[in-house]
């Protein structure tokens, strides 16, 4: 009691509370939680390397520097995970005997949400077929162009009218001449359309505003076949007959580029996400990489026996799918430019396209498959298939941020659902799903002033930001280069038995070694100081008459009676 009237009792310490649902930053040494503790585990490498054995001082501080960056990094991973809130789900059989593959789009409608239920349906489009089709970067906005004419801008998910799952066609023009390919160009305000003889480009309702004729060189207007656009370049590249890649700037209406790649006819186009090199195939199975920047490829691919029919790209820009007339389909490392798998198919693949979560989808013919984890593990098979009923495939793509595939074939057009393919987490500074008017003006207004230059597409982007070489270093590094390579030459002429005729190794090698350019040099000198000499001798007064040479009387005939006539010339001159 005294204590309670004499002094005022001590307050007692609050306990801090600690949200469970927020990791404790990087800088602060404060302790996790449970649920922190369990989100860490997800993100980190295990036991890490142990410095205490070591003797060297330096290397014991690198080893806890990069010790200490790899537990900020699992921190800081755990502590985003909370701006991804959804995760992406996909399909899984119950037995043994079961298969995901099996599942038509009636079972997954039953199982998934009833919004998107109401994205699988058909589309109807008799005697206009086949259709190319193409979807804006924020995936609201489907493009159809059909084969006779018919170009239609669809409300694909009814996003526009408020009405979900019931598509709607929002514009239609007939062309009235055959479309090739369609491609939307930065937002769904703009669109371009390969038609008949010329290129195209139209605003979002049908209105014709541009009309590029490309035509190279004499005879007649090449044909373009294919069209890609580059968002960050602003950047409409096409290729059509001859082969002719051509860039052309939207933004100034300025062509950047024109390349005749002199390998035939080209009708497979597809552009890389990360570098934004374009990948072309050919008819004899190579794969060639161009950027506006070189009139020749950056590399060539043999990737199969036969002509390519269809090429795909993942979105983070490392593996690529080819398929070939020769009934494979293969997975390569564009990094290495290596093969990683092959697979026969049952039908050629006519188009391929990556989701963004890396499913890999095919149309042969009159069946759509998709496959799931095919770039690290060998796939065993689809895991999801679809059959279109009397109709051939003719193009496939992934909705952006959406579990559906779109599908354009002979008779119209396909919305098939597969659970697992779209990215949750969008990032709404590059293309959002909910941006409204203002908001793509404003995008289209920074994109426009952060636009990248045509000379910064190369196959290594990260080299745009670094510094460049001293150039006495550059040159040690290729004189030692240089000398590195004179050294194998040796080695090889050691090692390799010599051989008769022309095509002796010493020979072919001494002529590579010799500068051409330096030799011409070096004979044209040695003749002006010749011609000077005769000139000064004969200004002096001096005989430039052969001396005579005892010799001669061994000589032949000819040779004797020229220098005679030399020798009586200048005895009449005297």
């Amino acid at each position: 009691m005294a204590d309670a009237v004499g002094a005022p009792a001590a307050k007692a310490k609050k306990k801090k509370k600690v949200d469970p649902f927020k990791l404790q930053s990087v800088q602060d040494g404060g302790k996790m939680t449970k649920e922190e503790k369990e989100r860490y585990k997800r993100y980190d490498r295990g036991e890490g390397n142990s410095s205490k054995a070591l003797g060297n001082h330096k290397l014991k501080q690198s080893i806890k520097r990069s010790e200490s960056k790899i537990g900020a990094s699992a921190k800081a991973a755990a502590q985003a995970e909370l701006l991804q809130p959804t995760e992406a789900g996909l399909m899984e059989a119950e037995g043994e005997l079961e298969y995901t593959s099996r599942m038509t789009q009636a079972q997954i409608a039953k199982a998934v949400d009833l919004n998107t239920a109401c994205k699988a349906y058909n589309m109807t489009l008799d005697r206009l077929g086949p259709y190319r089709i193409s979807y804006t970067a924020d995936g609201r906005r489907l493009l159809l162009g059909g084969r006779k004419g018919h170009v239609a801008v669809v409300d694909w998910d009814g996003s526009h009218v408020g009405t979900a799952g019931k598509p709607r066609v929002l514009h239609e023009v007939q062309m009235k001449e055959s479309v090739r390919d369609v491609c939307w160009l930065r937002d769904q305000s703009m669109f371009a359309a390969a038609q008949h003889k010329n290129l195209y480009i139209y605003d979002g309702t049908g209105t014709e505003l541009h009309c590029l004729r490309p035509n190279h060189g004499h005879g007649s207007p090449q044909v373009v076949q294919r069209l890609q656009f580059l968002r960050y370049h602003w950047l409409l590249t096409s290729v059509g007959q001859g082969g002719h890649l051509r860039y052309l700037d939207v933004s100034t209406g300025v062509c950047a580029s024109d390349i005749a790649t002199r390998m035939g006819d080209c009708n497979v186009m597809r552009a890389n996400p990360w570098n934004a090199v374009v990948h072309l195939g050919h008819n004899n199975g190579t794969v060639t990489l161009w950027s506006p920047n070189m009139h020749e490829p950056l590399v060539k691919m043999l990737c199969h026996k036969g002509a390519i029919a269809a090429l795909a790209i993942d979105r983070g820009g490392r593996y690529m799918a080819s398929s070939g007339v020769d009934g494979q389909l293969k997975l390569w490392d564009v990094r290495t430019y290596r093969p990683l798998h092959s697979y026969f198919a049952p039908r050629t693949a006519t188009d391929l396209d990556f989701s963004d979560r890396g499913l890999l989808a095919a149309v042969h013919g009159p069946t759509v498959q998709v496959f799931k984890e095919c770039t690290g593990n060998r796939a065993n098979g689809p895991y999801a298939s679809h059959r279109l009923a009397g109709c051939v495939g003719e193009g496939v793509r992934f909705v952006p941020f959406e579990d559906v595939l779109g599908v354009g074939h002979s008779k119209g057009f396909c919305s098939m659902v597969v659970p697992g393919a779209g990215e949750p987490n969008f990032d709404s500074f590059e293309a959002g799903p909910f941006q409204t008017k203002k908001m793509r003006q404003e995008s289209e207004v920074v994109s426009l002033l952060e636009k990248l230059p045509p000379e910064t597409i190369q196959l290594d982007p990260t080299r745009i930001n670094t510094v460049d070489v001293n150039p006495r270093e550059r040159q040690k590094e290729l004189q030692s280069a240089k000398a590195a390579r004179m050294a194998e030459i040796q080695a090889a002429k050691k090692v390799k038995n010599k051989t008769r005729g022309r095509n002796k190794i010493g020979k072919r090698e001494k002529k590579k070694e010799v500068n051409i350019i330096d030799e011409k040099r070096k004979k044209r000198i040695e003749q002006l100081d010749r011609e000077r000499e005769k000139k000064e001798a004969k200004a002096n007064g001096a005989s430039t008459a052969p001396a005579y040479d005892p010799l001669d009387r061994f000589a032949p005939k000819k040779e004797i009676a020229k220098k005679r006539r030399v020798y009586q010339h200048h005895a009449d001159k005297k």
